[in-house]
């Protein structure tokens, strides 16, 4: 939340703790804040992912693989200069009137749901800029599932050099001959990719490191077919490097592609259940500090549904991530009167990963959640320039008196 009312909540704190009460100005705190070193930060949120990865059962892998998501997402930030220069506003809009916006792109373990990282970047640059950081995030044993944009050649023998498999759809610059390659069922072909003679011209690798790129991958090919957006059956084709249908059938690879999609189930949670969505913070080191900070956050609470589900026998995919905000929102008082009491405090936690555990989405078969607003919006105008260009009606040179002001 904002400073003021971290402040008000250290002010209650040190009050019920009969310790000075210190001001009400956020001065202090904020002087505070901007001293945290990001590497601390960063060792915390490393130290529980490494804690969700211990905590998962062998039953949360598939096939022995551990299944990694990737997608893009954006936030915005207060409009300041220093927030402008580092990470502009889309440029269609009019200048002075966005506010800046950070391309982020995360890759979350679809396991238990935690966020390994987020990579930074200005909106404009695309999601590849982001892959180039979080590829070392990636290794044996790992299946990488992403959207089209991440099924090039490039990125997918990139993953295969590092000993991690791929699932994705076949990406729209790619032309598809389903009749060619060898036919291994009605739907499954596999293929031979050939690295493209030149080097795209939006690669990032140097000419050593794209030479050193094998001359051609094995891939397979699986035809599917679902609705679309619009709810119309259409055929879709998925790649995957995961060539042997008996070890890895093809009714299971197609699904865990469909399973890209928690991905940005758990961007909202991070963004709107969290308020990540909109930063608050006025200088690029401080929105990096920020993010990092909401990452801690997510990942502290994915432990902790993890652990419940371990705890009482429930699925932990199956817990609702905003009811276990509400619980903890509301676990504060209890935990403040426990504090150096160890058997009191091991009973509250007992408590609260069964409060958790009790946070059960129950599965509702035939959903349909189209991507549609239904709350219309104010009707006020859309901000076409600067705000400081625009006339005030009511601006008067003598200012009327406040009479309710001046009688309290």
């Amino acid at each position: 939340g904002s400073c003021a009312r971290a402040v008000a909540r250290v002010q209650e704190w040190s009050s019920a703790s009969s310790m000075p009460v210190p001001s009400a100005s956020s001065a202090s705190f904020v002087t505070a804040r901007k001293a945290l070193p990001v590497e601390m930060l960063q060792a915390v949120n490393r130290s529980l992912c490494d804690q969700l990865d211990r905590e998962l059962p062998a039953a949360g892998l598939w096939r022995g693989l551990r299944v990694k998501a990737e997608d893009g997402t954006s936030a915005q930030m207060p409009d300041t200069p220093a927030n402008q220069e580092a990470y502009p506003q889309p440029s269609g809009q009019e200048e002075g009137c966005g506010f800046p916006v950070i391309g982020l792109s995360g890759l979350i373990d679809l396991g238990h749901g935690g966020l390994r990282d987020f990579a930074g970047s200005s909106v404009e640059t695309g999601e590849m800029r982001g892959h180039d950081q979080l590829e070392g995030y990636l290794g044996e044993g790992d299946l990488h599932v992403g959207d089209r944009a991440f099924s090039s050649y490039e990125v997918v023998a990139r993953d295969k050099m590092m000993g991690v498999e791929y699932i994705g759809r076949n990406h729209q610059a790619r032309k598809l001959d389903f009749r060619r390659g060898s036919k291994l069922g009605p739907d499954e072909r596999v293929q031979t990719w050939v690295k493209p003679r030149q080097q795209p011209a939006l690669s990032r690798l140097g000419k050593g490191e794209w030479d050193a790129l094998p001359g051609e991958i094995e891939m397979r090919i699986i035809r599917t077919r679902g609705p679309d957006r619009d709810g119309v059956q259409q055929t879709r084709y998925v790649v995957s490097t995961l060539l042997d249908p008996a070890r890895y059938p093809a009714d299971e690879v197609a699904p865990i592609y469909i399973h890209r999609w928690e991905i940005e189930l758990r961007c909202r949670d991070i963004k709107t259940t969290m308020g990540m969505e909109l930063l608050r913070t006025k200088t690029p080191e401080m929105v990096h500090e920020e993010v990092l900070m909401h990452m801690i956050v997510y990942n502290a609470i994915r432990l902790l549904m993890l652990k419940a589900g371990n705890a009482f026998g429930v699925s932990h995919r199956r817990i609702s991530f905003k009811g276990v905000v509400q619980v903890l929102g509301e676990s504060h008082v209890t935990f403040a009167g426990v504090m150096g009491k160890p058997r009191l405090e091991a009973s509250a936690k007992s408590r609260l990963l069964e409060r958790i555990a009790e946070r059960v989405v129950r599965e509702r078969p035939g959903r349909n959640e189209p991507r549609k607003k239904k709350r219309r919006p104010k009707s006020y105008g859309w901000l076409q320039k600067p705000r400081h260009s625009y006339f005030e009606h009511f601006r008067c040179e003598i200012p009327p008196r406040r009479i309710l002001d001046e009688c309290a």
